[in-house]
């Protein structure tokens, strides 16, 4: 599948190694790409208590798998709100290590690292360079014809 892998410009504090200096492109990125997805899997490490407790008040599902805990949510009204608008930490990155949205059961974008790397899936050159374009501080970008798994 075609896709773009964006990696941002990163810096790092005491509790996370990799977060993007500039979060600036998040509600953009949620407003434009999300709005067609049936649900995002989110995972956190487990470590990040608090960050556990608030998905799973709207998660519809949760596995734990080890050092990482995922939740499957549901993207309806309500919970498209609260992730657009709460998923910016204290230290300025997103608050979870990785979201993987979903259009039905096909994977269509990752967002890992707190928010550092990002990966748009079926879309053509001159789409993925618009997406490019939302990302203030890219540290390098590459657009795959082939997705091989």
């Amino acid at each position: 599948m075609k896709h773009i892998r964006i990696y941002i410009k990163t810096t790092s504090t005491a509790t996370k190694t990799s977060i993007p200096n500039d979060t600036s492109y998040w509600n953009k990125l949620w407003d434009t790409y999300t709005s067609d997805y049936a649900s995002v899997e989110i995972h956190c490490w487990q470590e990040e208590v608090h960050h556990l407790e608030e998905l799973a008040k709207i998660s519809a599902l949760s596995v734990d798998q080890g050092l990482v805990k995922s939740f499957t949510i549901t993207l309806n009204e309500e919970n498209c709100n609260y992730l657009r608008n709460h998923s910016i930490d204290a230290d300025g990155g997103l608050k979870w290590f990785t979201l993987f949205f979903y259009k039905e059961d096909i994977q269509m974008l990752e967002i890992a690292q707190y928010g550092s790397e990002i990966v748009l899936y079926g879309v053509n050159e001159k789409e993925a360079e618009e997406f490019e374009a939302l990302f203030p501080e890219i540290e390098h970008a590459e657009y795959f014809k082939e997705h091989l798994m």
